[in-house]
């Protein structure tokens, strides 16, 4: 197996899956270059790598349905022998994370293997792609009804849940846009009253920063739009509001 200098961390939703398979199981990849950068100034972290691209060739059955992450996509190849995940640029000190769902097929109880990854980049000043790191992917197979029953990761589940976040302020502001304010609003105060609840469940910070946010994004969309709509029967959108003011909640620091 070929190891490099970028860090990639593994983490399954749940530690270990029914023996008859599962229709969707999640797994939180988290990857970087070197020590965690701390922001100082506006200076740009170095890029050590260009177009980094993870490769994963399935064991027969395995099926990587979709991938969620800021600026992520993924392609089949023709032949359907493996599925490429695009990661963008990765800088010195920066570390991203996405989730990939998968469709696993039925096993014997036990540690299996469920695919290969294979990371790749190109270096700034080249044009040549390079293996940088491979790794096997394993997944626990059971029939034990009490290690089935063991919760969901709780950090792989809070990257999950706000990574809705970007996609439930879009649908709301398609709404805001069609005058249909109320909907917006309900929808945005709904995720944002969940957001609520596993803060005073878990006491994470996160859920309850992600919360306000959207709170804030409701309260500053019902202003505006309100204001435009007594002045104008054509409800549109202000160019100073739009969802580049809702951020997504990264979690930049591998815990």
């Amino acid at each position: 197996m070929v190891k490099s200098m970028v860090n990639v961390t593994y983490t399954w939703d749940k530690e270990s899956i029914s023996a008859n398979g599962s229709e969707q199981v999640n797994l939180l990849i988290e990857w970087g270059h070197g020590a965690i950068r701390k922001r100082k100034g506006t200076l740009m972290p170095k890029t050590v790598g260009c177009d980094l691209q993870l490769r994963f060739i399935p064991e027969s059955g395995v099926n990587l349905l979709k991938v969620d992450g800021t600026r992520l996509n993924f392609n089949r190849s023709e032949d359907g022998e493996y599925m490429l995940v695009h990661c963008g640029d990765m800088r010195r000190g920066k570390y991203k994370q996405a989730i990939l769902s998968f469709s696993i097929p039925a096993h014997s109880s036990g540690r299996h293997i469920i695919g290969l990854m294979e990371w790749s980049w190109r270096k700034p000043t080249q044009e040549k792609r390079t293996l940088i790191r491979t790794d096997q992917l394993y997944i626990h197979y059971t029939h034990h009804l009490g290690l089935l029953s063991i919760p969901i990761n709780p950090k792989v589940e809070k990257y999950i849940k706000l990574n809705e976040t970007a996609p439930i302020v879009k649908k709301a502001l398609r709404m805001y846009e069609k005058g249909e304010h109320e909907r917006g609003a309900f929808v945005l105060t709904r995720q944002a009253d969940e957001l609520l609840i596993r803060a005073a469940r878990t006491e994470d910070m996160e859920y309850l920063e992600e919360a306000e946010l959207l709170f804030a994004v409701r309260n500053k969309w019902n202003g505006a739009f309100g204001l435009f709509q007594t002045y104008s029967s054509k409800v549109f959108v202000n160019k100073g509001i739009s969802v580049e003011d809702v951020r997504f909640t990264e979690i930049n620091i591998l815990k």
